[in-house]
């Protein structure tokens, strides 16, 4: 497939850690395209599962959504993480309170390509130890932590209860590695 090229790209506009682009573009065709793109640093997200196979969730409020939802802790990456896996210890004890004798990478997903860079790497966390949480931010503070059957979240995805796109994926994969 031959290429798209990038002709000229402009800031519209800067949030708290977002870039939003207007990007321009000349496809194989030569036709000039306009993309408006959000620049994302990355993140991450961490399946929490005890040696009882019970997953563990947090019960957030999501403001894109105006929603509460449950998924699996998840962050964008900090400038100081060396790499995708301190940020996931990072979120798990943040989130949870927890930590992990083994992570283990699983997946990484683009979440939508069609507007935006972002790309989460998702891990394995097994072997958890819990103690205090440290909550980052207000809805984190007001999230509640719990855990269920992982059985019951793979039905609770069926039946369209987990719609977050990360927390879907990671129990899938998972599911999917040990059949």
């Amino acid at each position: 497939m031959t290429s798209f090229e990038v002709t000229s790209t402009r800031r519209l506009g800067r949030g708290v850690f977002l870039e939003l682009e207007e990007v321009r573009l000349r496809s194989p065709s030569g036709v000039e395209i306009v993309r408006d793109i959000v620049r994302h640093p990355g993140g991450v997200a961490v399946l929490a599962i005890d040696d009882q196979d019970e997953v563990w969730l947090i019960r957030q409020h999501r403001a894109a959504l105006a929603l509460v939802i449950d998924e699996i802790p998840a962050g964008k990456l900090d400038p100081s993480d060396p790499d995708t896996a301190t940020a996931a210890r990072r979120e798990l004890a943040e989130e949870l309170g927890a930590t992990a004798r083994s992570l283990e990478h699983l997946a990484t997903m683009a979440p939508s390509p069609g507007y935006t860079d972002e790309v989460i790497d998702i891990y394995l966390a097994t072997g958890l130890e819990f103690g205090q949480r440290e909550p980052d931010g207000e809805e984190e503070v007001q999230a509640t932590v719990f855990s269920l059957p992982v059985g019951e979240a793979l039905d609770r995805i069926t039946r369209g209860e987990i719609c977050d796109a990360k927390t879907q994926v990671a129990l899938l994969q998972w599911n999917r590695r040990r059949v």
